[in-house]
């Protein structure tokens, strides 16, 4: 029997799937190395955490009400940007500046190889995924990455420094979570774009608080520095990346979704070598 040809809208669907892991991965690989310029500069990982969900959210709020679609504040649509901007947002902002801090980018970016792992594998426990070899092969793969670059003595510029690893593998876990939420369980009838817009102040109503009581908020007012606009910057590539990856989810499934962390690992290897001479 001959194999069924997939549909010019199947295809064009794939084409745009593939487009779209590429630029997520550029842009995210770059907002690592701006993660690090930012903390280095002096900003703490939750204030700057805070400032980049802050920039996000407003930009995504203000393209949705220019698109007559603002986020409905439903009970299911509310819970769901809740888990998805703790998971997604909050604690791997968190974790990855903190990460960026004391790491080169292009380690931080490596960490991201372990979330298709992960995703697989919750896809797969939960049903919303099937089981093959050929893709427990291929995100295992990644695994054995992070376990070259954790084994050699060589591979970290000081032992003492793998704790950071774990943190930052820790928060691609975490979007790794994330990833699986949005793929089975996603709201009915709700676009990328509000979801996205969503998550950014579900991830604000943790970060806030958590930035006041540490007093670590960066101010609004005065004037700008590296560390303000390095936030911003990243701020609108995760606002950008996350309504993407949103859509990827939605038409591709959460595992193929999350094949972009290859491409952040490349990006992420080269854009700190770009900007920090790695």
């Amino acid at each position: 029997m001959d194999a069924v040809r997939p549909s010019p809208f199947e295809t064009r669907q794939r084409v745009v799937g593939y487009a779209l892991l590429l630029f997520m991965g550029l842009i995210w690989g770059l907002a690592l190395s701006l993660s690090k310029l930012a903390a280095l500069n002096g900003g703490h990982p939750i204030g700057l955490a805070l400032w980049q969900v802050s920039v996000s959210g407003t930009m995504l709020l203000i393209a949705a009400i220019v698109s007559g679609k603002a986020p409905p504040l439903r009970r299911d649509v509310v819970k769901f940007n809740l888990i998805c901007g703790v998971t997604g947002v909050a604690f791997p902002a968190i974790a990855l500046f903190w990460s960026a801090l004391k790491l080169p980018a292009g380690i931080v970016a490596i960490s991201f190889a372990s979330m298709p792992l992960f995703t697989y594998l919750l896809s797969v426990i939960f049903g919303l995924e099937r089981s093959t070899v050929r893709r427990l092969a291929g995100v295992f793969l990644g695994l054995a990455a992070i376990t070259l670059l954790v084994g050699p003595e060589e591979a970290l510029p000081a032992p003492d420094l793998a704790p950071w690893v774990l943190l930052a593998i820790a928060a691609s876990v975490s979007m790794s979570l994330e990833n699986f939420v949005a793929g089975g369980y996603r709201p009915e009838g709700v676009s990328s774009l509000q979801l996205s817009c969503g998550r950014q102040y579900g991830a604000a109503v943790f970060l806030a608080p958590l930035a006041l009581v540490s007093g670590t908020s960066i101010a609004l007012m005065g004037e700008w520095g590296v560390v303000h606009w390095a936030a911003t910057a990243t701020g609108v590539i995760s606002g950008v990346a996350y309504t993407c990856l949103l859509h990827v989810i939605k038409t591709s499934g959460p595992v193929f979704a999350s094949q972009a962390a290859y491409v952040i690992t490349l990006a992420g290897v080269g854009w700190g070598m770009i900007i920090f001479s790695e």
